[in-house]
């Protein structure tokens, strides 16, 4: 389990990189399944 403060930092670069409307859809998804998968989730 992540603590308070990474889940807060997590949630920050979630969130920067799916309101970026500079990066391709398919680059933000890329991040989305990196940053998930970074932090122990797995699809």
């Amino acid at each position: 389990m992540m603590s308070k403060e990474q889940r807060k930092t997590y949630r920050e670069f979630y969130n920067s990189a799916r309101q970026n409307p500079t990066l391709d859809p398919k680059v933000t998804l890329m991040i989305h399944l990196a940053a998930s998968m970074a932090v122990g989730c797995y699809p």
